[in-house]
């Protein structure tokens, strides 16, 4: 939910807005090269799905060594993780491709293929313990849900690649009226501590660390860990339909005290790869790889630059943003800011400048001034038309294409393209669409947000240490790509919340 850089800080971490792969292995090194989302992934070895799960039994009883052994064996790890590098891909080997897709697990939401034999192409495997959980959205707001059972109670849960910590509205919380179900322990322990977060937006939570079992259904395993239960809150429960939030991050950046997700369930034998389809309706969220099923082609990859305390995210380098081939004239990686990959932010965020010259260059497209005359696009704006839609949008207007550095040392850049109308334009219907850019500031300041991710199949390899981005060509039977109907813009429900 969040997209800053903030490291642990006793009882104030970024639970929105942190969250990242610890524990990373060594980047694979296929030969992504050149531009295109075919930019000539080669074959991989094949992911060994019975991986290490040394620390399974510790994750019931004792969830932070559990961890800490998850870690030690190829798992996203505890504190400190990232800075290990290859040598925590000992056991689960994270050398391979863990990333390969199945079209085995797209549909049902149920684990994939039963064994894990590769046919040497990144995303045309058969992988074991590779698992599909649908996701829901509501019309007017961008937030992806995901049923999440707690003891014996099922939550409709926010998922956040910029966070860690677990929370859920408690029974027990005085200003989280109109959120329901609640959670009411019956198997939860509470663990006699607190936690608690703040945004810069004023938004937050405080609540009561509780320790129970959790899980996304869909075959998913069942692990014991320390969450918060929400007592308190401000801003954090408004205009939703969520009752709490699912952080996916590494246990490097939870607050103090509690645990992380993905380590727990990467501890049971999950490959540690998470992947994302993101429809305007509906979508997707696989762990243990991606189905390959609702891509158009293989992911193209880049590094997932490394995670330590000055960098708490999954985030990348972007070297150049081109439209209609053009690019916007910041060509180097310190331009861009090493974005976070952020399923809890709703708009795609840039620096200030950036920003600037690419909305300039939107409104000077000839396309633009056709479609909609005497019309221009503005912060946070729309433009509207009678009649226009989004395959006209695509048609006239220039497309949007990222260079990116190739995970091969020396190679080219590598290079993703995505239409006007999924990733700088947002169709509201009836002929209005809206700026889905946003000023991110100038520091820090971008964030590759649901706008952007709507766009791909996006891979988050955590095992390997990169980002995969993929056509997408799911969405047209997954919940589609216009809105149910106009909505207030912009988006008011998932901003960047940046860490006080």
């Amino acid at each position: 939910m969040g997209r800053r850089r903030a490291g642990s800080v006793a009882g104030w971490i970024l639970a929105l807005g942190v969250g990242a792969a610890a524990g990373c292995g060594s980047s694979a090194s296929d030969s992504s090269g050149g531009a295109g989302f075919d930019a000539g992934a080669g074959p991989s070895p094949a992911l060994d799905s019975s991986a290490s799960s040394d620390g399974q039994g510790d994750a019931e009883s004792n969830p932070s060594t559990a961890v800490t052994d998850a870690a030690a064996h190829g798992g996203e790890g505890g504190k400190g993780a990232g800075t290990q590098g290859p040598t925590q891909a000992t056991d689960a080997a994270t050398d391979s491709d863990s990333a390969t897709g199945t079209g085995s697990a797209h549909d049902g939401g149920t684990a994939g293929g039963a064994d894990s034999a590769a046919d040497g192409s990144d995303g045309g495997a058969t992988q074991a313990n590779l698992y599909s959980i649908p996701l829901t959205t509501t019309s007017d707001a961008f937030v992806y849900e995901a049923e999440l059972t707690i003891g014996d109670q099922t939550f409709a849960m926010d998922i956040d690649t910029g966070s860690t910590t677990i929370g859920v509205a408690a029974a027990t919380c005085r200003s989280c009226g109109g959120i329901t179900p609640q959670y009411s322990p019956t198997t939860g322990v509470s663990q006699g501590e607190t936690a608690s977060t703040m945004y810069e937006d004023g938004s937050g939570w405080s609540g009561t660390i509780y320790r129970d079992t959790v899980s996304l259904e869909h075959g998913t395993p069942s692990v014991t860990l320390d969450f918060v239960s929400i007592t308190s809150q401000t801003q954090f429960f408004e205009e939703n339909a969520y009752q709490g939030i699912l952080g996916l991050g590494a246990q490097a950046n939870a607050e103090p005290n509690t645990d992380s997700y993905t380590a727990f369930v990467q501890a049971k034998g999950v490959p540690p790869v998470m992947s994302f389809e993101l429809c305007n309706t509906a979508g997707t969220m696989w762990l243990g790889g991606y189905d390959a099923a609702s891509a158009s082609a293989a992911p193209t990859y880049t590094p997932m630059l490394a995670i330590n305390d000055s960098n708490a995210f999954y985030t990348i380098n972007v070297d150049n943003l081109l439209l209609g081939g053009t690019s916007l004239g910041f060509d180097t990686g310190a331009d861009f800011q090493e974005p976070i990959v952020d399923t809890g932010t709703s708009l795609f965020y840039l620096p200030n400048q950036i920003f600037s010259a690419m909305l300039s260059a939107i409104n000077a497209s000839s396309g633009l001034q056709a479609l909609f005359p005497a019309q221009r696009l503005t912060n946070e704006g729309c433009v509207q038309a009678a009649g226009v839609t989004d395959a006209m949008v695509d048609a006239e207007l220039p497309s949007m294409s990222i260079n990116l550095p190739s995970t091969t040392s020396g190679a080219p850049d590598v290079t993703i393209t995505s239409s006007p109308s999924r990733s700088y334009l947002y169709d509201n219907g009836d002929g209005q669409f809206c700026l889905a850019i946003a000023q991110g500031g100038t520091s820090d300041a971008s964030t590759l947000g649901i706008t952007f991710l709507r766009g791909f199949v996006t891979v988050i390899d955590i095992g390997n240490s990169r980002v995969g981005f993929a056509a997408d060509t799911g969405c047209a039977t997954n919940g589609g790509l216009r809105a149910v109907h106009p909505r207030a813009w912009p988006p008011t429900a998932r901003p960047p919340r940046l860490h006080r």
